[in-house]
């Protein structure tokens, strides 16, 4: 006999008249923030979809189409248990249809120590099924699924279930979990953004008080730190800025995890060639790097800036745009003296590649204040622009001014400006960084 797990969630967080579910879902995915990035790993917010919606549509619209089977990681909200728990259930049904259990991979993950058969943990839990239309409706028919809800375990026990999927390369990991919870939204944003540094930087494992699928997320940043994977956030908010008040908000992020650049490679063999030392290994990766594209190169000796000099705008090559910046920052920085071969070796190189500006809504004529109440810290990198003035900090430099106060003075004071002007052109823009150590 198939046994069924029916929809828990439907009419409730997400539609549930299949019509109105597949128009909902479908205009998500169409309007998700554009990205060139495919990843068959995820981290994806599991609320409502007038609340958290549209990223989890950014999130799953960079999984390959192709991809034939999804391990599903969510927190468990409604039964508490220690360890992690299969559905046993042979089908997953919402108002789009049927999704058939993988048993293959199934039988593979009851086997671990950690994981039980447990459907009465699956009977009432939103954070997989929210998921399981957007995969629906994006991924190519016939795709088989592993939901896996996961309670108090160590991140080591989740690292080595990501562990049997992810050598499969038609095998897709989606992380579902939201962010902060109940913060008035300045303090939110403030949590979450050091809550997304966290992940893009590998520093598990994180608190239920930074996400509600710490457990999970935990596990992705052990199995991304053993394998060299480098997160990417996609995209960010809270409720506040979706469809709810602003005095008890719920955080999102949308996150993919990728395979490590070739970009800080390339950025340290431009400059060995020009010091006449010998070159590394370029990893090997399935970046367009023949595409156009816009980066920043960074260096730091002993956690000191040694140079840093980037392009805002893609205007030649991506290959071409690093080496070309990596040797402006060494040799080329006005702030530094040029880099000796010595130095060289002391170096750690950040390569950030950059989104397409987009300019803040009502900019120029904005007031500061306006200004500074739309930056997200540690998302956004930000450019003021008038005449022929123009300045820019990268999302990094949240690290030193957290305030966007102080950050919005910083970035005036570098552009030559004495005070706010409202027809200041503010644009914001958001990188993907790449770091290669001190060889």
């Amino acid at each position: 006999m198939t046994v069924t797990r029916p929809p828990a969630v439907a009419g409730l967080f997400y539609p549930h008249d299949p019509h109105e579910l597949r128009r909902v879902v479908d205009d998500a995915l169409a309007q998700a923030q554009p990205s060139a990035l495919t990843s068959r790993m995820v981290i994806s917010p599991h609320a409502g979809y007038i609340y958290s919606g549209a990223l989890a549509a950014t999130a799953i619209s960079c999984l390959p189409r192709q991809i034939r089977r999804v391990l599903i990681l969510g927190p468990c909200h409604r039964v508490g248990i220690d360890g992690m728990a299969l559905a046993g259930a042979d089908m997953h049904a919402t108002p789009l249809g049927d999704i058939p259990t993988d048993h293959d991979l199934t039988d593979q993950i009851v086997s671990h120590p950690s994981v039980v058969t447990a459907p009465v943990v699956h009977q009432a839990e939103h954070s997989i099924e929210v998921q399981l239309p957007f995969l629906q409706r994006h991924l190519d028919d016939g795709f088989t699924i592993v939901p896996l809800a996961v309670g108090r375990v160590s991140a080591s026990a989740v690292a080595e279930i990501i562990e049997m999927a992810w050598h499969h390369q038609d095998t897709a990991v989606v992380v579902s979990s939201d962010l902060s919870h109940y913060l008035p939204y300045a303090q939110a944003r403030a949590v979450d953004a050091d809550t997304v540094h966290r992940i893009l930087t590998l520093d598990g494992p994180l608190s239920g008080d930074q996400a509600c699928g710490a457990y999970p997320v935990s596990g992705l940043i052990e199995f991304a730190r053993r394998h060299h994977l480098a997160p990417v956030v996609l995209d960010s908010c809270n409720s506040g800025d979706t469809a709810g008040d602003r005095s008890r908000v719920v955080g999102y992020g949308a996150l993919a995890v990728r395979p490590a650049s070739a970009l800080p490679a390339l950025a340290y063999n431009s400059i060995a060639t020009r010091l006449g030392m010998p070159s590394i290994a370029v990893p090997d990766t399935d970046e367009d790097l023949d595409s156009e594209g816009a980066t920043f190169v960074t260096l730091e000796r002993g956690g000191h800036l040694r140079g840093c000099i980037g392009s805002l705008l893609a205007h030649r090559r991506l290959r071409d745009d690093v080496q070309y910046n990596a040797q402006a920052a060494a040799f080329s920085d006005s702030r530094f003296q040029p880099l000796s071969a010595r130095e060289l070796p002391l170096l750690d190189i950040e390569v950030s590649l950059l989104s397409a500006p987009s300019p803040i809504s009502g900019s120029p004529g904005l007031e500061r204040n306006e200004v500074e109440a739309r930056l997200r810290p540690g998302i956004d990198g930000v450019t003021l622009s008038q005449g022929p003035r123009r300045a820019t900090f990268l999302p990094q430099v949240w690290d030193e001014l957290p305030n966007p106060r102080e950050f919005v003075s910083a970035l005036l004071h570098k552009g030559g400006w004495p005070n706010w002007d409202p027809r200041i052109t503010v644009e914001t823009y958001q990188v993907t960084s790449f770091h290669l150590p001190r060889q």
